[in-house]
């Protein structure tokens, strides 16, 4: 597949980013480094994308990726059918190539569930990235539970589905058609929730809120003000991987990037553990926790940068500049959004008090 020079202005972009996300070596003892990666992404198995597995493999191998989670509709894609790779989490893993995780996206989209859209004729949008499945199971797979017309029931299904699959569950797009609240995202983070999509770009407006709607930003500081221990992802959601780059959900625009080895299982366990940060296009070199202090390096790109600094779900600090340095709060947790001036974010995972949550879950990469 040949690039246009849209799509090539694009991979020069992307190309930019993934220099500055592996600014580090590995770790001499551990061998992590900072890995780019996209955790919701179709190809032509699932039905709503025409682009063929390999080819957008390609896609991400050119743009600077080191991984991808294959998440087709309802389906465990195997890249080559052939060839099984049943008990292992990932469908790819050559040195050589873009590491691709296997998973799905099981998706709902019932035309009745409780609560309703209020928009009316507006059908239901359930959906959750299965990350890491060791399961594969033939042809599309059925989870739903039919009993029930309750969203949250559903989604404790996708759950428990994720489970069975041998991987971990993140909700996608929740307010597509307003489907999550804070209260139910905390009591989803209660029965094992660890991941939730905060920046699919694919759906800004629906992110953005509107009045008496809060946006997704809103939502999850509502849920991480109950209690919640949940990590926020950014992706793109890609179903078209055209030349041109003008398909209606176009790859490349979010992702995460995330401390761990170049494995399958070890970056299942730091997308767990909050080891990671999500981006619509500004690249960090570091973000971790020094002496009571949450610091953050931003990478050496074009652009000016302001970094907002959330405590409890109130802007309490504006920072210009690279260089970020944050005394955790007395209680509570602190997060940062590190904004550039073309409007391209960086987020960081929320940082408890030294009292609150286990500094292992709390300091992310």
């Amino acid at each position: 597949m040949r690039p246009g020079r849209a799509m090539l202005t694009m991979l020069a972009a992307l190309a930019a980013t993934a220099t500055a996300a592996r600014a580090d070596d590995p770790d001499p003892v551990t061998g992590e480094r900072w890995l780019r990666g996209s955790t919701h992404v179709h190809a032509k198995p699932s039905g709503d994308s025409r682009t063929p597995v390999d080819e957008v493999i390609t896609w991400y191998e050119e743009a600077g990726y080191d991984f991808i989670v294959l998440s087709d509709h309802n389906r465990v894609s195997e890249i080559a059918p052939a060839r099984s790779t049943a008990g292992r989490p990932a469908v790819l893993d050559s040195p050589a190539r873009l590491l691709v995780i296997a998973g799905t996206e099981l998706t709902f989209n019932p035309d009745v569930c409780l609560p309703s859209p209020p928009e009316s004729g507006k059908r239901c949008r359930i959906h959750a990235t299965v990350i890491a499945a060791t399961a594969r199971p033939a042809g599309r797979l059925e989870w739903a539970d039919r009993q029930t017309d309750q969203r949250e029931l559903q989604y404790a299904r996708a759950l428990t589905t994720a489970a069975e699959l041998g991987g971990v569950a993140q909700v996608n797009h929740p307010l597509w058609h307003w489907g999550l609240s804070s209260e139910v995202l905390a009591r989803l983070a209660g029965r094992g929730l660890r991941l939730v999509e905060i920046a699919n770009v694919q759906f800004d407006s629906w992110n953005a809120g509107k009045p008496g709607q809060p946006s997704m930003l809103a939502v999850w500081d509502g849920a991480l003000r109950l209690g919640a221990r949940v990590w926020g992802v950014a992706s793109d959601d890609a179903h078209h991987h055209d030349e041109d780059g003008r398909g209606q959900y176009p790859a490349g625009g979010g992702w995460v990037v995330v401390r761990a080895r170049r494995d399958a299982g070890a970056i299942r366990d730091a997308l767990l553990a909050g080891r990671f940060y999500a981006s619509t296009g500004v690249a960090l070199t570091r973000v971790e926790v020094v002496d009571g202090q949450l610091a953050i390096d931003v990478a050496d790109e074009p652009g000016t940068h302001v970094t907002r600094l959330i405590v409890d779900g109130a802007v309490v600090a504006r920072v210009a500049g690279r260089q970020i340095r944050f005394p955790l709060p007395s209680a509570g947790y602190v997060r940062a959004e590190v904004v550039r001036d073309d409007g391209a974010r960086a987020f960081t995972q929320p940082v408890w008090a030294a009292a609150g949550a286990p500094r292992g879950a709390a300091q992310g990469p």
